[in-house]
């Protein structure tokens, strides 16, 4: 792409086409997938300022180029009508700003589960290995077999570089990695070892103490951990983050369905105004906090 000019051109025609013939228009301009490589490469170029998400005037950006590559001028305002569009049908939780997994349905990209989690602007936590855990372990046997390593190795290396390998090197590959991991010698990996693999972080909880002794202060500094965009509520992701780690503090190993469960229930019975968000006030609940003085 050539890149987009300060000011957009202009649609000289009268007669604009509607959001659904430019809809239309723009999935078939990105009806071939893309790579995890090349998908990575698109999205950082765009993601500006870093911060995860494709915003307005990122996204204007994003779809003149797209047009401007075909050789196509579009205008402003058709811009603006498109942007609309892409919003009501993939802003799923309408907070007017496109996220990864957003833009993977607006770009058709290879199948790759673990470009998901790599392009997230944090490490990796604890509730996003148990899902990328699942995933693989298909059988649900607690151990990634060969036949289970290798789709997972595959899409590990998808992530990095666009090359296909020979049987014969993604023998090599695999037997490499279980050499690595496998502390115990037999030949499999199982979930501690992944999550060496794969570079997890420390549990966050195990730096405090038992939660009934949790000082007003510690229980900021939790709380401010799990609130990852800063707008002083926990929700959805950010609670079930927030179990999954007690979960992990105790060696209670959950299923991501479980998981999920147990952090909707959590929710609703700390949800004192039901708005679907825990507040500070609400969670110090679950930490004994409320019921303590000083």
């Amino acid at each position: 792409s050539s890149g987009i000019n300060a000011e957009y051109g202009e649609n000289v025609s009268d007669q604009r086409p509607s959001r659904k013939t430019m809809l239309t228009a723009l999935h078939l301009r990105a009806k071939t997938r893309l790579s995890a490589v090349d998908f990575q490469d698109v999205w950082r170029h765009y993601d500006t300022d870093g911060n995860g998400y494709i915003e307005k005037e990122e996204l204007d950006r994003f779809l003149a180029d797209l047009f401007d590559a075909q050789g196509q001028v579009i205008s402003k305002t058709d811009i603006a009508g498109l942007r609309e569009t892409l919003m009501d049908c993939y802003d799923s939780n309408k907070d007017n700003k496109i996220e990864l997994s957003e833009m993977a349905k607006i770009l058709p990209v290879e199948d790759n589960f673990l470009l998901k989690f790599r392009l997230q602007q944090r490490p990796l936590t604890y509730a996003n290995f148990l899902r990328i855990w699942e995933h693989y372990d298909k059988d649900g046997s607690g151990q990634m077999e060969m036949g289970e390593l290798s789709n997972f190795v595959t899409d590990l290396m998808g992530l990095s570089q666009n090359v296909d390998y020979t049987e014969k090197e993604m023998t090599s590959i695999l037997l490499d990695l279980v050499t690595h991991f496998d502390r115990n010698k037999n030949g499999l990996i199982d979930k501690s070892e992944l999550l060496l693999l794969l570079q997890v972080p420390d549990n966050f909880l195990d730096f405090f103490g038992l939660y009934c002794n949790l000082s007003k202060e510690e229980f900021s500094e939790i709380f401010s951990h799990y609130d990852r965009n800063g707008d002083g509520y926990l929700l959805g992701d950010e609670v079930t983050e927030l179990v999954a780690d007690m979960m992990r503090k105790v060696d209670f190993d959950l299923s991501v369905a479980e998981l999920e469960k147990l952090s909707e229930r959590v929710t609703k019975v700390l949800d004192l105004n039901a708005d679907g968000k825990l507040s500070r006030a609400e969670l110090a609940e679950l930490f004994f906090i409320g019921s303590r003085s000083g």
